[in-house]
């Protein structure tokens, strides 16, 4: 005799139901929740660049991490330029990624040109390796200008990790 169809499809949804929930569950504990790392803005500016037609952006982060897990893993952060009408100029990022210590500063370095150098905020955040997660909390600033510098003081796109 074959089995009631009614019974059987009730039977196929509570066992699909609990597979949802188990695999949510599961997923829920090991994904990051962006709270795993503290980061407060230390310093940010934009400085215009002598003898070329570039601003420097730099931000400084000073982080705390409160997963003793990440200490000592290699992460990567995300520092966006936006525009004054939210457009993201620039983007930057470690090319390699940085090893986490439980405290520590890190330093955002990138160029735009002048001709967008105005009303700039920028946001930052700590991401996992492969930047597909949010490890720490979001910090938007505004840029102050500073004195301007000389192209031969500086190098672009290097971005630092000081602990």
């Amino acid at each position: 005799m074959y089995p009631n169809p009614r019974r059987y499809k009730i039977m196929v949804c509570i066992l699909f139901a609990n597979m949802c929930f188990i695999i949510g569950l599961l997923g829920s504990t090991s994904a990051y929740m962006g709270k795993e790392i503290i980061i407060k803005l230390n310093d940010v500016k934009f400085t215009p660049i002598n003898e070329t037609d570039t601003y420097q952006v730099k931000a400084i982060v000073n982080y705390s991490v409160s997963d003793p897990t990440l200490i000592g893993q290699k992460i990567n952060a995300i520092m966006k330029v936006h525009s004054s009408d939210g457009t993201t100029l620039k983007t930057t990022s470690f090319p390699l990624g940085f090893a986490l210590n439980k405290t520590g500063i890190t330093q955002f370095l990138t160029n735009i040109p002048r001709p967008v150098a105005q009303n700039l905020t920028t946001e930052t955040v700590f991401m996992n390796l492969n930047k597909t997660s949010a490890l720490s909390n979001i910090v938007v600033s505004t840029p102050m200008i500073s004195k301007p510098i000389k192209s031969s003081e500086f190098t672009p796109t290097i971005i630092g990790n000081e602990s």
